[in-house]
């Protein structure tokens, strides 16, 4: 499992994801982020995402810690991926729909190039982002392989019916490009 320090990484992840809204948008607006297609694009609605369901995880994946062992939060020098940050709460749905778009976007190619993070897509108060964490010119993964991070993301860190901590995990199959769900 890589390590580093998990606050530098959070506080990255959340500088960016403050930066991308630049003028708040209401709480219930789906946005993708940079250079992703648009639900319209899709033949989507944000209602045709929230009645997706769960992401399906494979078992290898899934394989991974108790929720108990994930917390962090500020009591760690360093921390172990995956992690839940329990210091950082957001809303579960808007990351539930945020996952069925990534996910909604199969084989295509969820990259980040260049900057060390980029938001791949915002809803109700939850940005799920990349990073490219040896920054590299480019990283990527099927975007499918990036939503079942992010919805091993989701089951792991809730918290109850309603809010989740922030966490991150690798994407499915790549070690080079993290996935985290953040508040924003």
């Amino acid at each position: 499992m890589a390590k580093f320090s998990i606050i530098s990484a959070v506080v990255a992840l959340l500088a960016v994801g403050a930066s991308a809204a630049a003028a708040p948008a209401p709480i219930d607006e789906f946005t993708p982020g940079p250079g992703m297609p648009s639900l319209e694009s899709l033949g989507l609605t944000r209602k045709d995402l929230v009645e997706m369901g769960r992401v399906k995880i494979p078992e290898s994946y899934n394989a991974h810690r108790t929720r108990s062992a994930l917390l962090s939060g500020k009591r760690a020098e360093i921390a172990s991926i995956p992690t839940c940050e329990d210091n950082y709460k957001l809303p579960k749905a808007g990351a539930q729909v945020c996952i069925n778009y990534i996910n909604a976007l199969g084989s295509k190619s969820c990259a980040v190039s260049g900057g060390f993070v980029q938001q791949m897509c915002f809803d109700n108060g939850a940005a799920i982002m990349g990073a490219n964490i040896k920054n590299l010119p480019s990283v990527a993964s099927a975007c499918s392989d990036v939503a079942i991070a992010a919805q091993w993301i989701y089951d792991n860190c809730g918290i109850d019916g309603t809010d989740m901590n922030a966490g991150a995990h690798f994407a499915q199959g790549n070690g080079d490009l993290l996935i985290s769900i953040v508040p924003t």
